[in-house]
């Protein structure tokens, strides 16, 4: 009788002790397609789970759902020798860093008179202000370089260049406005652009965040209007290095300047070689007036990754209406929302994942 009860003691407790029975192989390897597969639409939102809402890997002042959900899509990826690695995009100005390189670069290339201007990079200008912009931009070069700082001169051909800028960038068709800066760097190597990006991007982000009104005097009623100051986004920074971690491939995909923008990419954790954006054809290693295409905004940004990279992006990252297509190429989206009512309302229709924009000092 007591060998009988401790014979069925033992078998209770043996019981109790089973581990729980593995999940299924076939529907693990589902699991992982499904994170890995090309997507054909919105992709749905699932509930966050405990295990994938830890902040750990993922610091910063991230949305709780938004940052369940990356950690979660980070976590049930699996990649396999031979195939290729999960792909993630970002636009680049105000989704990776708070502010806008090419603005600035395009600035401190005036302030340096360092365009090589010649007839083609003056068509680049609208017809109706070129004539202005080139007797300005004449009498700026008249002066000697160490007084050009702080001169009348150079005042009025900032303002009349800015002028134009925005002039092209007001215009419905986005043709021109986009394309348009790259045009002026003519001449130049695009090694030496990303030396000359590198140093206006690192005193950029020394400068205040700031509106600065460009005015030729103090009657001046009628300033342009240009931004000073560039922040990197630490919470960006840390989900580029948390996926490259995790295996993902990593590129930025900007409307801006492309050897502008790969001269400060290094500084988020991405290889300059991962960049695309505006560019021109070369000419002997030299930058040409000619656009080469596609242009990198809108339904350019999706073909531009299917050009040079060749797969559709497990995750997009963006902030404004030209990373719209780019958002819904990919199975997931990022909107970091800076405040745009009828891309928000896309957004939340669309199925993509919404970020405020986080602050920056």
């Amino acid at each position: 009788m007591v060998f009988g009860r401790r014979l069925f003691l033992a078998m209770l407790l043996a019981v109790v002790l089973l581990p729980a029975c593995p999940q299924d192989e076939q529907q693990q390897a589902a699991t992982a397609a499904a994170d890995t597969a090309p997507a054909t639409g919105p992709a749905p939102s699932r509930p966050v789970t405990p295990a994938a809402a830890g902040t750990d890997e993922l610091a910063g002042n991230w949305d709780a759902q938004v940052r369940g959900r990356l950690l979660e899509m980070v976590a049930r990826v699996k990649t396999a020798p031979g195939q290729p690695v999960p792909l993630a995009v970002f636009d680049f100005d105000n989704t990776c860093i708070r502010g806008d390189l090419g603005r600035a670069f395009y600035d401190h290339m005036i302030k340096t008179a360092g365009f090589h201007f010649d007839d083609q990079v003056w068509q680049a200008f609208p017809e109706g202000q070129r004539q202005a912009i080139r007797q300005a931009w004449q009498a700026l070069q008249k002066l000697p370089a160490d007084k050009r700082a702080g001169s009348p001169q150079l005042a009025l051909a900032r303002k009349l260049m800015h002028t134009a800028y925005w002039s092209l960038c007001r215009d419905p068709d986005a043709n021109k406005c986009y394309p348009w800066q790259v045009r002026f760097y003519a001449g130049y190597t695009p090694v030496q652009l990303q030396r000359l990006a590198s140093q206006v991007f690192a005193a950029e982000l020394q400068r205040p965040l700031a509106s600065e009104m460009i005015r030729t005097g103090p009657d001046d009623r009628g300033p342009a209007i240009t931004a000073s100051g560039i922040r990197v986004v630490p919470e960006i920074k840390a989900l580029i290095g948390l996926l490259e971690k995790k295996g993902f491939e990593v590129w930025i995909v900007t409307a801006g300047p492309q050897w502008v923008v790969a001269g400060a990419a290094s500084s988020l954790g991405v290889s300059p070689e991962k960049v695309i954006g505006m560019r021109t054809r070369l000419q002997e290693g030299k930058l040409t007036t000619e656009i080469e295409p596609p242009p990198t905004f809108r339904a350019g940004k999706v073909e531009a990754i299917k050009k040079f990279i060749g797969r559709k992006p497990l995750l997009a990252v963006g902030d404004s209406w030209t990373d719209a297509e780019m958002l819904d190429y990919a199975k997931h989206a990022l909107l970091i929302d800076r405040g745009y009512a009828d891309l928000k309302k896309k957004a939340q229709q669309a199925g993509w994942w919404i970020q405020p924009a986080f602050a920056v000092k």
